[in-house]
């Protein structure tokens, strides 16, 4: 069985946490799982906006810690892949850890009033930095007390603080993610596209995340013709002729 199902509706991709058996927990497969699916995302001309959803009754108990992955480069939105398209998280039940910080990074969040989020690193003594930059996402204070405490958040107090956008009905939020997505997917592609792009630009950031940006520079010049030209110009004793690619 996939631990990550992806499904076109329509312009919308459907993206499932599917390991019910183990409460969504993430491995190395499902990190990699996801790094493809920004990627593809990103990508795809036929693919407007992605609704993100989970198997089973809990959304997610984070990090698989029986199975842990090496690391989480990558699996993120809006992260490692730089993505103009909205993505939409619909959670119902816990959402634990790691995919409190895939809600954190996402652009929409719709969750049934079951549902309920704790970040529990200050718990363990150990986290990656990414839900520490939360700031230009949710309120400061409220948001802070929350992840320093490890408590549980239910989903109405994450919708006042702005960790959530709206709360549904029981078992309606995948519905209501769905027409929110279609409502977007209907819109002037371009307009939706520049809209989030500008927004991020002016969204404050985290040293986490904005390191991620700077790796994807570091990376995107490490895989360039102009770097093999450059290399190839000193070893041949030439001037270099570099093309910006």
């Amino acid at each position: 069985m996939e631990c990550v199902t992806v499904e076109m509706d329509g312009p919308i991709m459907i993206v499932t946490l599917n390991r019910p058996e183990k409460r969504n927990a993430w491995n190395g497969a499902m990190v990699e799982a996801f790094r493809r699916v920004w990627i593809d995302f990103a990508a795809r001309d036929d693919a407007s906006v992605c609704v993100v959803r989970a198997a089973g009754p809990v959304f997610s108990a984070g990090l698989d810690f029986r199975d842990p992955p090496a690391n989480d480069d990558g699996a993120l939105p809006n992260t490692n892949v730089p993505c103009d398209k909205p993505i939409i998280v619909a959670v119902e039940g816990a959402c634990l850890g790691m995919a409190c910080s895939l809600v954190l990074m996402s652009d929409i969040v719709i969750a049934g009033p079951g549902a309920s989020f704790a970040y529990l690193e200050a718990t363990m003594g150990f986290h990656g930095g990414l839900m520490a930059g939360f700031a230009g996402r949710m309120l400061y204070k409220p948001g802070l007390q929350w992840i320093l405490t490890g408590e549980a958040m239910p989903a109405a107090r994450a919708r006042e603080i702005g960790f959530v956008n709206e709360v549904t009905e029981e078992g309606a939020a995948f519905d209501r993610a769905m027409a929110v997505a279609r409502r977007i997917a209907g819109n002037a592609p371009l307009a939706v596209r520049s809209m989030k792009a500008i927004a991020l630009q002016t969204l404050p950031k985290g040293p986490v995340e904005q390191a991620f940006a700077a790796a994807r520079m570091v990376e995107a010049m490490r895989v360039s013709d102009d770097f093999r030209e450059g290399i190839a110009a000193l070893r041949d004793r030439r001037p270099a002729r570099f093309t910006g690619r």
